[in-house]
């Protein structure tokens, strides 16, 4: 790992640890800072590197969403170990799948036989279930489509009732690993409401979306259009486009943009709720 976040209050200290260049993320969500301090230990790093940042940040936006939902008195009942959102098409980006299957390949070898198993059932039942034409015409799988697009892809999934294939007994197999889709996912109103009976379940808004931030980066630097990835087609993808997760780019540029693309996003967000 070549790039590393630190606490404000470590800054100072992180700069003395190998002489490590810090670059300073900052940006407002609900009017609330973030401010970031990341230490860059290499010249250069893969896209998958950037991962953890991105759930750390992730972490930092969520809290304040929820936190701001409670402070008007509504209930957020997402937790570990809840899986009725378990169904829904979860894409991942570029850099997150690099990075997942990384985790997933060090698992040991009947435990990851179990999850690319049930990847390849779904996988195959999501092939010859005909998906939108447009999405059929995609190559590998990915999501390089509008909003609108995506809407209907993600529509259609839902029919097929396909559990994620990395649950296990209502339990997610890789939380710690967990995609951003699935990191930022809350909902507001109650629990029965977002299993399908009484009560309502709001999805709370991201003022940033992560994983649309690294699908743009990854397609900055890899000079390719955005893309993301259906997560039960993640293995198959990942091993068409293995040789793309060793490439490298300088590490201090990539963290910059990112820092920009953040930016950008959480002032477009304020701009666009006050008209």
């Amino acid at each position: 790992m070549v790039i590393a976040e630190w606490g404000e209050s470590e800054k100072e200290g992180c700069i003395c640890r190998g002489g490590q260049k810090i670059i300073g993320l900052e940006f407002d969500i609900f009017d609330r800072p973030i401010d970031i301090r990341v230490g860059i230990s290499s010249e250069e790093a893969r896209l998958a590197d950037i991962v953890p940042l991105a759930w750390s940040i992730s972490a930092k936006i969520a809290d304040l969403a929820v936190e701001r939902i409670r402070e008007e008195g509504g209930q957020v009942p997402c937790r570990q170990g809840c899986s009725s959102c378990c169904r829904y098409l979860v894409p991942v980006s570029v850099p997150e799948a690099f990075w997942m299957m990384d985790r997933i390949l060090d698992i040991p070898e009947g435990s990851r036989r179990v999850m690319l198993r049930r990847c390849f059932l779904a996988a195959r039942r999501i092939l010859l279930e005909r998906p939108p034409k447009f999405f059929a015409d995609q190559s590998e799988g990915t999501l390089s489509v509008s909003e609108n697009q995506q809407n209907r892809v993600a529509n259609w999934y839902s029919c097929l009732k396909l559990v994620c294939p990395f649950q296990h007994r209502n339990s997610c197999t890789i939380y710690e690993s967990r995609p951003l889709a699935c990191r930022e996912h809350f909902v507001k109103g109650s629990a029965r409401g977002c299993r399908g009976g009484r009560g309502t379940a709001e999805v709370i808004e991201m003022p940033v979306r992560m994983p649309e931030a690294l699908c743009l980066l990854a397609s900055e630097f890899e000079g390719r259009g955005m893309e993301a990835v259906m997560m039960p087609l993640m293995p198959a993808w990942y091993e068409e486009n293995k040789q793309r997760s060793e490439k490298k780019y300088p590490a201090a540029a990539m963290v910059e943009r990112f820092g920009e693309i953040l930016k950008a996003m959480a002032e477009e967000k304020v701009v666009l709720s006050a008209t």
